[in-house]
């Protein structure tokens, strides 16, 4: 498929397919290979007005990955995403005492809906988010709504030859905290959410943002996501409403929304 049919197909006969309107063509995929810095192809929203609290701040989380240094660091094969019926990438188990209940997160992340935030472009499988069955929803997912999304996992990128894991996940964690900083997100202050709100409602969840980053001096958090559990994952930070959680030992990156947080351990 040509990017003109693409574009056609998707966005309406009358898209623009080429100058500054619309800078990713339909070839480009999320992870650019390039030392350039990586664009992702769509302009920010302005704070929402609907009911998609964290899109905007999952929007820009998710284009912390397009930088050089982080998307190197990242497997873009390695992704989960997870909606209020849905599990891409991954069915979901019983949880027990391991650090989530994702599995081995198998969807591809390739990049924003060409001129918009509103679609990620992915590749996976479809799960219905109900733990311990495994029942497909969708074989083949293309396409996922950003609004919909209420966490991200990822996989970091396997280790190069002549380095070790633990110094992949070192790095990673330090390009995300600058990258964080750089984006002017939280990595302790209260009341972020008063300053950076996705819509109206969304401030509910400053509680949340503030209680996970003063909570204790190791940082570490256990909540749970609709069916989806995380335990003592790491916190580094926030982006707008939206928490970036770690785990060293499964080498895997969390971006959850706060306002989807139901309960803390």
């Amino acid at each position: 498929m040509t990017p003109e049919t693409y574009m056609r197909r998707y966005h309406g006969p009358d898209q623009v397919f080429e100058g500054e309107s619309c800078p990713l063509t339909a070839e480009e995929v999320f992870p650019v290979s390039t030392a350039e810095e990586r664009t992702c192809g769509c302009t920010l929203p302005d704070n929402d007005t609907d009911d998609c609290c964290c899109k905007g701040s999952m929007a820009e989380a998710l284009q912390l990955l397009c930088g050089e240094t982080i998307g190197a660091l990242v497997d873009f094969d390695a992704f989960f995403f997870l909606t209020d019926a849905l599990a891409l990438g991954s069915p979901l188990s019983v949880p027990g005492t391991d650090t989530d209940n994702i599995g081995t997160p198998a969807a591809s992340l390739r990049r924003f809906a060409p001129c918009n935030c509103d679609l990620l472009d992915v590749a996976g499988t479809a799960y219905f988010a109900i733990p311990n069955q495994g029942n497909v929803a969708l074989e083949a997912v293309d396409q996922l709504s950003l609004c919909a999304v209420k966490a991200v996992a990822f996989q970091l990128a396997p280790a190069a030859e002549g380095e070790d894991t633990e110094t992949v996940y070192r790095r990673a964690v330090r390009a995300i905290r600058r990258a964080i900083q750089a984006e002017g997100g939280s990595t302790g202050a209260c009341g972020v959410c008063q300053a950076h709100c996705d819509c109206d409602d969304c401030c509910c969840a400053s509680g949340i943002l503030t209680e996970l980053s003063t909570r204790n001096l190791s940082r570490t958090a256990t909540l749970t996501v609709g069916p989806l559990v995380l335990q003592n994952v790491t916190v580094l930070g926030s982006i707008g409403s939206v928490l970036v959680l770690v785990s060293e030992e499964l080498n895997r990156v969390y971006l959850v929304c706060a306002n989807a947080v139901e309960a803390l351990g």
